[in-house]
Protein backbone atom coordinates (compact mmCIF):
# COMPACT_ATOMS: atom_id res chain seq x y z
CA UNK A 1 0.00 0.00 0.00
CA UNK A 2 1.38 3.43 -0.78
CA UNK A 3 0.98 6.83 0.49
CA UNK A 4 0.91 9.88 -1.06
CA UNK A 5 2.81 12.87 0.33
CA UNK A 6 2.52 16.51 -0.65
CA UNK A 7 4.97 17.65 -2.96
CA UNK A 8 6.27 20.33 -0.78
CA UNK A 9 6.81 17.20 1.76
CA UNK A 10 9.33 16.23 -0.67
CA UNK A 11 12.16 19.00 -0.27
CA UNK A 12 14.44 19.26 2.47
CA UNK A 13 13.80 17.38 5.41
CA UNK A 14 14.78 20.51 7.28
CA UNK A 15 12.31 23.21 5.97
CA UNK A 16 9.56 20.15 5.93
CA UNK A 17 9.96 20.27 9.60
CA UNK A 18 10.37 24.22 10.02
CA UNK A 19 7.34 24.63 7.97
CA UNK A 20 5.35 21.91 10.14
CA UNK A 21 6.36 24.01 13.34
CA UNK A 22 5.67 27.48 12.07
CA UNK A 23 2.58 26.18 11.15
CA UNK A 24 1.34 24.63 14.47
CA UNK A 25 2.43 27.74 16.48
CA UNK A 26 0.18 29.62 14.78
CA UNK A 27 -2.80 27.56 15.13
CA UNK A 28 -1.79 27.63 19.35
CA UNK A 29 -2.67 30.26 21.47
CA UNK A 30 0.78 30.69 22.62
CA UNK A 31 1.24 34.73 23.41
CA UNK A 32 -2.81 35.08 23.42
CA UNK A 33 -3.91 38.25 26.51
CA UNK A 34 -6.20 36.21 27.07
CA UNK A 35 -4.57 33.21 29.27
CA UNK A 36 -3.60 32.91 32.42
CA UNK A 37 -1.77 30.73 34.55
CA UNK A 38 -3.40 29.23 37.52
CA UNK A 39 -2.18 26.25 39.83
CA UNK A 40 -4.54 23.21 40.56
CA UNK A 41 -5.27 21.93 43.87
CA UNK A 42 -3.07 19.25 43.04
CA UNK A 43 -0.19 21.39 42.75
CA UNK A 44 0.47 21.80 38.92
CA UNK A 45 0.52 24.93 36.55
CA UNK A 46 -2.57 24.91 34.24
CA UNK A 47 -3.09 27.33 31.49
CA UNK A 48 -6.82 28.50 30.86
CA UNK A 49 -8.51 31.09 28.53
CA UNK A 50 -10.41 34.07 30.42
CA UNK A 51 -12.93 33.92 27.65
CA UNK A 52 -14.18 30.27 29.07
CA UNK A 53 -12.88 28.90 25.53
CA UNK A 54 -10.81 26.01 25.38
CA UNK A 55 -6.95 26.56 25.32
CA UNK A 56 -5.00 25.27 22.92
CA UNK A 57 -6.58 25.85 19.60
CA UNK A 58 -6.85 29.82 18.42
CA UNK A 59 -9.77 31.31 18.46
CA UNK A 60 -11.48 34.42 17.03
CA UNK A 61 -11.21 35.91 19.82
CA UNK A 62 -7.03 35.57 19.96
CA UNK A 63 -5.68 38.82 21.29
CA UNK A 64 -1.76 39.51 21.26
CA UNK A 65 -0.52 40.55 24.63
CA UNK A 66 1.61 43.63 24.96
CA UNK A 67 4.68 43.00 27.81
Amino acid sequence: MTTLIPRWMMADPLKVLLSKEAAAIKRSCAGCANEKRCVSPFGDTVVRCLKGRPYGKKCKQYEVAHD
